[in-house]
């Protein structure tokens, strides 16, 4: 039984978008550089003329090369990561992590060196509190959770309501560069002490040892409840 709500499990190549207000299918392909056609396919009775904001459909992604990560579902190595111990985490194939990361040698990769993860069901769900006070991170699996103490970079608090992680962003620095996760429907994120360029997203913000953990525990398509 899921801890984190009950989104749509997509195949794997395939992202849980949450439909956001004035998207259409076309918007979204464009976005994802796919088809309405394939959005289509992979939504069975899905009414591409009614789409209502909150919807989960899932979107077909196409195949992914270092180090363009289309996706951008990045994992930055860390001591002791094998390719195996990285697909089985992620729950894909080796010759599918393989596939995304043209190049590099399964042998010689070293802490710090950016993958790209092909896009499956995340192995985890999030749970953010809507003072921004914690960011909980759950095994969906085990039940194993992780907590990280974050605050809100303004004084809003959060609308209780559920979330997918739809984007992963860092600056060049793999280890040590700024990061961000963000969210749909609604635009929230999460960020350390590093900044990007100004987004009109709220954030929350942890420090930059948490937020390395952060960003590479959850995928692309993760799940995330904000609760009280």
């Amino acid at each position: 039984m899921p801890f984190c709500g009950n989104f749509k499990n997509c195949s794997v190549s395939h992202l849980p978008y949450s439909v956001r207000e004035g998207d259409t299918l076309y918007k979204i392909a464009l976005s994802y550089n796919t088809s309405v056609s394939a959005i289509l396919a992979a939504n069975t009775n899905l009414n591409a003329y009614n789409l209502n904001p909150g919807q989960v459909i899932c979107v077909p992604l196409p195949e992914q090369s270092y180090p363009k990560c289309r996706t951008t579902n990045y994992y930055i190595v860390r001591e002791g990561d094998t390719f195996f111990s990285i697909a089985r985490y992620f729950g894909v194939d080796l010759d599918e992590l393989l596939a995304a990361n043209v190049g590099i040698e399964p042998e010689n990769i070293f802490e710090g060196l950016l993958l790209c993860i092909p896009i499956a069901p995340s192995p985890v769900c999030m749970k953010i509190k809507s003072d921004g006070t914690s960011i909980e991170i759950i095994n969906d699996n085990t039940g194993e959770a992780f907590v990280f103490p974050s605050r809100l970079e303004s004084d809003a608090v959060l609308m209780p309501q559920s979330l997918i992680l739809t984007k992963k962003r860092l600056e060049s620095g793999a280890k040590d560069g700024a990061k961000e996760l963000l969210f749909s429907p609604f635009d929230l994120g999460i960020r350390g002490e590093e900044k990007m360029r100004d987004e009109s997203a709220e954030f929350i913000q942890t420090d930059d040892g948490s937020m390395l953990e952060i960003f590479n525990l959850v995928p692309v398509g993760t799940r995330a409840e904000v609760v009280v």
